[in-house]
């Protein structure tokens, strides 16, 4: 077996939020909001449900005790099989088993008590449904009243974010309950920080329009603002905003985790003749932003040249800044310490053909350990075999 595939979320069309716009729709002009603003009176209907353990449903579960994965087989294969890898002994565990034609809508969402859930379809389209398959071997699967893109879930629900409105589908019933908010031009949701949901806003003088050059002229000078919404309370807050083009002509902030109160993003900032990589603390006690480590950036292998960063138990613990020919260059959150850390053997380029195909990080798990790729055949290789 020389590869695992992972089937990550498909981008689908939102029905749950009646009249729900669009991200380039007429909304209101998108002035910076209060710090802390109420998104409506109609909060009755977010208040009554419990919030649990957030997570982003394109996240994969692979930081505890075990790690959860979905397995292609050949292409003529009717089944799709996802599967539980226990770290400890190395066993893998069947969890769930699908007929390919039910169109799966999702990875596998898994939820702090270990239930792991699919969304399917019909390939019409004509019924949207999800299944549940339980720690002791019962599965269930239930009918939701309206289709939804579930972005983000806990052990009680999934849900969906748009500017005007947000949809929760209940898992014991497959009810679908909308309410009333108010978080102008959704840029990205970005993950989980407690029980809120960290976000991205495009803040401009106007509604973005439609027509692609005036769009483009319009974010030209917008705001890219971090918030946190609060699902229980229905309130959404203002963190930071920079500019949606940075003005020194590096990258965006990439959110990487958080560790308690801090927020940690990398960046690649401008240096006099070249760029530096950069690690951003964001402490959201005190509101202010703070370079913890930076470094010339470098020429990279073993496809980790934008950071990479793993959490354990939703708390940060390791970003992976970059790579070097001979060393990968770890920032651990726990300590605030950066390693230099050995991980390519020339000698095994002979067996993989270049060093990209071993030794990049994949997850930490549950006890600490960080799991590497061992080699792998690439998409254009013609030494594999396909996975019966």
């Amino acid at each position: 077996m020389k590869k695992l595939a992972l089937v990550f979320a498909a981008a689908l069309a939102l029905t749950a939020c009646t009249a729900a716009p669009t991200e380039t729709a007429t909304v209101p002009a998108a002035a910076d909001p209060p710090a802390e603003a109420a998104a409506t009176e109609e909060n009755a209907d977010a208040e009554q449900f419990p919030v649990g353990e957030l997570r982003l449903c394109d996240d994969r579960r692979c930081d505890t005790d075990t790690a959860y994965y979905t397995l292609y087989g050949h292409v003529d294969t009717t089944e799709l099989t996802g599967l539980r890898l226990d770290y400890a002994d190395g066993v893998q565990t069947k969890v769930t088993s699908l007929a390919i034609a039910d169109a799966l809508y999702s990875d596998l969402l898994v939820t702090n008590d270990n239930v792991v859930r699919v969304f399917l379809a019909n390939a019409d389209g004509s019924e949207f449904r999800f299944k549940s398959f339980y720690p002791d071997g019962r599965s269930e699967e239930r009918t939701a009243s309206q289709e939804i893109t579930p972005m983000v879930y806990d052990e009680y629900a999934a849900y969906v974010l748009r500017d005007n409105c947000v949809a929760r589908l209940d898992w014991q019933t497959g009810e679908v309950t909308t309410w009333d908010t108010s978080i102008p031009q959704i840029d990205e949701i970005l993950g989980a920080v407690g029980n809120k949901i960290l976000l991205t806003r495009i803040v401009s003088d106007m509604p973005l329009p439609t027509d692609p050059e005036m769009y483009e002229a319009v974010i030209q000078n917008s705001q890219r603002e971090f918030d946190l919404y609060d699902i229980a309370t229905n309130t959404l807050e203002k963190l930071f905003a920079e500019p949606r083009y940075p003005e020194d002509g590096g990258s965006w902030k990439i959110y990487r985790g958080c560790r308690g109160d801090m927020l940690y993003f990398a960046q690649r900032k401008s240096d006099g003749d070249g760029y530096k990589e950069a690690l951003l603390g964001y402490d959201l006690t005190t509101g202010a932003m703070q370079e913890l480590y930076a470094e010339a950036s470098s020429d990279w292998v073993g496809g980790t040249g934008s950071p990479k960063s793993f959490s354990r138990g939703g708390q940060l613990e390791l970003v992976f800044l970059q790579s070097t020919p001979d060393a990968l260059h770890i920032y651990n959150a726990a300590d605030g310490q950066v390693y230099n850390v050995p991980y390519h053997d020339p000698a095994l380029n002979a067996a993989y053909g270049t060093g990209e195909n071993y030794g990049c990080p994949i997850a930490v798990t549950g006890d600490g350990r960080v799991l590497v790729t061992d080699g792998y055949a690439s998409a254009t290789a013609t030494r594999w075999t396909p996975m019966a």
